[in-house]
C-alpha cells in the first residue's frame, strides 16, 4: 500500500517549526519571553485559534467570573502557551547549564523515596504549565523514563516533535491498546512512566467530575498503577513571573477512604487526582490547555439523573 502524500498544511506546519528550530536557540531567554507576548497577543486578535473554544471553555469553569475576566484570560493562556511553544526547541537543545537556570524543584525527593520502593513510579500531568519540559528534566537527571503519548496527525511534524522529545533520552511509547502490555512491562523497579490524563477519553471513559461538569476520563493510568501496584506521583511545571519554571511533586495515597467503598477504585482516585488539579489550575488558570475540547463527549442520562 503505498503511503498517502501529505496535505498543503503539513508542509506549511513542518517548515514553521523546522525554522523555529533553526531560529529560536539563539535568541536570548529574554528575547524569546518578549517574542512570545507579542506573537500570543498577534494570534489572539488576528488569527483567532480556537478562540471560541477557549471562551466558552473558561466560561465554563468559572462562571461566576465577568466576561472581562473571561477575555483577558483567554488572551493571557495565548501568551503562555507561546512561551511554551517557544521553549520546545531551545530546552531541549540547550546544554546542562543553561537549562539548570530555567529550572527550580522544590521536592525531587518525593520521585527519588517513591524509586526507593523498587515498584516503578507513575507520574501523572495534566496538559497545563510545560509538561513537555518536566519529561525532558527527567531524562536530563538520568532517570529512566518514558512517556505514552499519541501520533501528530502530521507525520512531518510528528518526526520534529519526536526527535526533539527523546534529544536527551526519553522513551516514547505510542498511545495504542496494542502496546498497553509493553508500557506494563516497562513500568517496573526504578522505570517511571509519564503520562498526561486530562483529555476527553469519549464513550469509553469512566465520568467524574472537572471544574463542576461531569467529564469523561481515561481508567488507564489508576489501572497502570493498580496491576503494578506502584506509587502514583502527580507533577506540575509552571511558568513564573520571572521566565523561569517550577517543578512541583505530590504523591497521592492509594487507598480508597471507608465512606467511599461504593465506588470502584479507579472512579474514586481519578477523582481525586483530578481534584488536585482543579486546585492548582484555579490559582493559574491561563496555564491549562483550555484549546482542546474536555467536555466534548455528551453526557449519559444515567449519570445526569444521579444529580436530580
Amino acid at each position: 500500500m503505498s503511503t498517502p502524500t501529505p496535505h498543503f498544511q503539513y508542509y506549511l506546519e513542518y517548515f514553521l517549526l523546522f525554522w523555529l528550530k533553526k531560529l529560536l536557540p539563539s535568541i536570548s531567554h529574554s528575547s524569546r519571553r518578549c517574542l512570545a507576548t507579542v506573537t500570543g497577543n498577534i494570534i489572539y486578535t488576528f488569527f483567532p485559534f480556537r478562540r471560541k473554544i477557549v471562551r466558552s471553555n473558561l466560561r465554563r469553569a468559572f462562571p461566576e467570573k465577568s466576561a472581562r475576566w473571561h477575555r483577558q484570560t483567554a488572551r493571557k493562556c495565548y501568551i503562555n502557551f507561546a512561551n511554551v511553544y517557544f521553549d520546545l526547541f531551545p530546552v531541549f537543545l540547550q546544554p546542562e547549564d543553561r537549562f539548570d537556570q530555567m529550572i527550580r524543584v522544590v521536592n525531587q525527593e518525593v520521585v527519588d523515596d517513591a524509586l526507593q520502593e523498587k515498584r516503578g513510579v507513575l507520574v501523572v500531568l495534566f496538559h497545563f504549565g510545560n509538561w513537555e519540559l518536566l519529561a525532558d528534566w527527567f531524562a536530563r537527571k538520568n532517570y529512566k523514563i518514558a512517556a505514552v503519548a499519541a501520533h501528530l496527525k502530521n507525520p512531518l511534524a510528528h518526526q520534529l516533535i519526536f526527535d526533539a522529545r527523546t534529544h536527551n533520552g526519553l522513551k516514547l511509547f505510542r498511545k495504542s491498546r496494542k502496546n498497553n502490555i509493553e508500557i506494563l512491562r516497562y513500568l517496573k523497579k526504578d522505570h517511571i512512566l509519564y503520562m498526561i490524563a486530562d483529555q476527553d477519553a469519549r464513550k469509553n471513559g469512566i465520568w467524574i467530575k472537572f471544574f463542576n461538569q461531569w467529564s469523561s476520563s481515561f481508567r488507564g493510568p489508576v489501572l497502570f498503577a493498580r496491576r503494578r501496584e506502584c506509587p502514583v506521583i502527580l507533577g506540575t511545571c509552571l511558568l513564573g513571573k520571572n521566565g523561569r519554571y517550577t517543578i512541583h511533586f505530590e504523591r497521592i495515597p492509594m487507598t480508597v477512604p471507608e465512606q467511599f467503598v461504593e465506588e470502584s477504585d479507579v472512579h474514586y482516585l481519578t477523582q481525586a487526582y483530578t481534584n488536585y488539579f482543579e486546585r492548582i489550575i484555579r490559582e493559574n488558570p491561563e496555564q491549562y490547555y483550555w484549546f482542546h475540547r474536555r467536555w466534548k463527549t455528551n453526557v449519559p442520562e444515567h449519570i445526569t439523573e444521579r444529580e436530580t
